[in-house]
């Protein structure tokens, strides 16, 4: 997994060059903030909006968890459903880390402890995922030592994120998903709220749910889809998945087009299971 982490430090420092109005992508992130996104060094879930945005802060990964991992006053027993964890919570910091970032929030924060957070959402990814990948696709853990992904709690932030290597074949591209609470600046559903405003649609659902939609081109036959699934009880799901990398000589196409359609990102971003609120 050094080849994530190796490929994400090149990013930040030599970004490739690209096609795309950064600095209209940035003028915007205030309004997108809840959309910047952090990796983990060394064992890397990669940021793909990193290519063509921003650089991403980092943070190390952590180990297995133990019997202190749990948050003070939870018992080590806890009543969640059995999953096998095989990262920490959280990552543990190798600098200093950002304050605790704070924004209006359209629902009451949830206030489940993160290691349930954690222990809950990692199993309704991995079944999103064995009962939704494309046949012929399989998922790589970002996390040495773990067989499927994992979510981890980032305590800056108050957001959960787990991706890692979609495959098939010599093919392979990026999957990241977050999980935060849908912020007040964030309703109405808009293209306002798009990593790229420029291409975008927004798609409403039957059951309430709106789902942002974006693409962004790098160098040719790159892409990156983006989707920001903002749910009616308050949870907001961020999806990305590319076809390209980048390393100190710039960035280089892995697939033909990214593994997921922007259809199957977005279902497996709208998995029932994926919320703040269960």
């Amino acid at each position: 997994m050094d080849e994530i982490g190796s490929e994400l430090r090149a990013l930040v420092a030599d970004p490739p060059p690209s096609g795309i109005d950064v600095d209209g992508l940035i003028r915007a992130e205030g309004r997108r903030r809840r959309q910047r996104t952090w990796v983990w060094g060394g064992t890397g879930v990669a940021a793909a909006v990193a290519v063509v945005v921003a650089a991403p802060a980092f943070v190390a990964g952590g180990a297995a968890p133990g019997p202190g991992d749990g948050p003070a006053g939870l018992p080590t027993a806890f009543p969640w459903p059995e999953v096998s964890l095989c990262a920490g919570v959280s990552p543990k910091p190798s600098g200093p880390q950002p304050p605790l970032q704070s924004y209006g929030t359209v629902r009451t924060r949830p206030t489940e402890a993160p290691v349930g957070g954690v222990t809950r959402l990692t199993g309704a990814l991995r079944e999103a995922l064995r009962d939704g990948l494309p046949d012929g696709v399989r998922v790589e853990s970002a996390q040495p030592g773990c067989p499927e992904p994992q979510f981890q709690f980032h305590p800056s932030y108050r957001e959960y994120e787990a991706g890692g290597w979609l495959r098939r074949g010599g093919d392979k591209g990026l999957l990241l998903l977050q999980l935060r609470p849908t912020a007040q600046d964030q309703t109405p559903p808009s293209c306002e709220h798009a990593v790229n405003p420029q291409d975008c649609t927004v798609v409403h659902h039957p059951d309430g749910t709106a789902t942002v939609r974006s693409t962004l081109r790098g160098e040719p036959g790159e892409q990156q889809l983006t989707v920001l699934v903002l749910r009616p009880d308050g949870t907001a799901v961020l999806g990305i998945t590319n076809n390209f990398q980048s390393g100190p000589e710039g960035s280089t196409t892995t697939a033909p087009e990214p593994l997921l359609t922007m259809d199957q990102l977005d279902e497996l971003a709208r998995s029932p299971g994926l919320t703040l609120y269960p």
